[in-house]
């Protein structure tokens, strides 16, 4: 949601100040009002009853466009920016700065974005805290995310608590286990199509059924795990989370310069600032950043089921639209820009070639129903 309100109100230097800046309590009826706009409970009426109606409408975005549905990112996108140890460290600058004047004093535009990252990411009361996922049942806010991780995608975060212990929170018996297992595949099979895009003679290894198959599994999968919009609240919470913690890095925020942690890229900040709390960021942090939005909008077109046929495989390897080709699914563009890129930084995160896949992952078609002899 962060990032979509960025661009909403133009993009930029100018738009990422006045959110950086905001009332804490302004982007939380962001969020409510983005909720109820997309009404993920259709055809049911939307959440929001009248009085939070009164209420997000008085915020200060309130009037700021709504982008395409849904309006927040999938939540691979958290994954991968939670993947980097950011909120870790960003909670020991949080606790030291609230806490004492080791790290300095904090201007006064540090203490608003205290304010913000202590709401949005730790779960500090608001008036609506259910939909920050978190409550007296579930006080932790990192708990829930990891929650939510590995029931979309079978994966724990790499790391485990900010002391290295191993980090306690419930595990669901339903999972998507296999769901690493079958990306990779498929973004082998990708890695194929997009070397053989120009190849228009012999030899030519597209394989636009397999990567159909993959595609449809994977859609289903993801989908099993939507089931009357579960996960919906938990995935806004967990991007707009991550959101803001990637604004917070993408450039030298007062936070930054307050931590005297300027530096050209979000994970070569993070590692300074890591060094000021005692605390590392992931190793290959840069790779998480790099593909955040990338792995999001790929994993948005395959739970939205835009490959319904082998014919329409190469949406997720053109980077253009061929010619004579008939419609497109709604919303429906070509991928292979943000899948390659995705291949380049998830075998660099994960050490996995992608490029060289030896061994299969087994495609399991859709059920068909059985028939009378």
């Amino acid at each position: 949601m962060i990032t979509q309100l960025v661009q909403q109100l133009g993009g930029g230097p100018v738009a990422e100040a006045q959110v950086i800046t905001a009332d804490p309590l302004d982007l939380v009826w962001r969020m409510e009002q983005v909720l109820d706009a997309a009404n993920p409970w259709a055809p049911n009426p939307p959440p929001a009853g009248p009085a939070r109606v009164a209420l997000f409408t008085d915020g200060a975005f309130s009037t700021v466009p709504m982008p395409s549905q849904p309006a927040w990112d999938h939540l691979i996108y958290a994954y991968a920016i939670e993947n980097t140890r950011a909120a870790q460290i960003l909670a020991r600058v949080v606790r030291a700065f609230r806490g004492g004047e080791g790290l300095g004093i904090p201007s006064v535009a540090t203490q608003r974005w205290l304010d913000t990252t202590e709401t949005l990411l730790f779960g500090a009361p608001n008036p609506v805290a259910a939909w920050l996922s978190t409550s007296a049942v579930r006080p932790d806010a990192e708990g829930v995310r990891r929650n939510a991780y590995f029931r979309m995608f079978g994966m724990d975060l790499a790391h485990g608590t900010d002391t290295n212990a191993p980090y306690p929170y419930e595990k669901a018996e339903a999972s998507n286990r296999t769901f690493v297992a079958l990306l990779e595949e498929l973004l082998y099979e990708l890695w194929r199509a997009i070397e053989n895009v120009r190849n228009l003679i012999a030899g030519n290894t597209t394989d636009d059924d397999r990567i159909y198959r993959l595609a449809e599994q994977l859609g289903f999968m993801l989908r099993s795990r939507r089931q009357n919009a579960l996960l919906s609240r938990e995935e806004l919470a967990a991007t707009t989370a991550m959101g803001w913690i990637e604004l917070t890095l993408g450039s030298n925020t007062p936070v930054v310069v307050d931590l005297r942690a300027q530096a050209t890229s979000s994970a070569d900040r993070l590692r300074v600032i890591g060094e000021r709390v005692g605390l590392p960021p992931h190793s290959r942090a840069n790779s998480f950043f790099a593909m955040a939005q990338e792995l999001s909008l790929v994993l948005r077109a395959l739970e939205a089921g835009w490959v319904t046929d082998s014919g329409r495989a190469w949406l997720l390897y053109q980077s253009s639209v061929p010619p004579a080709l008939p419609p497109l699914p709604p919303g429906a563009v070509p991928l292979g820009t943000e899948v390659r890129r995705v291949i380049t930084e998830w075998a660099a995160a994960s050490g996995r070639n992608l490029k060289e896949r030896p061994t299969p992952v087994q495609v399991v078609a859709a059920p068909r129903p059985l028939t009378k002899r």
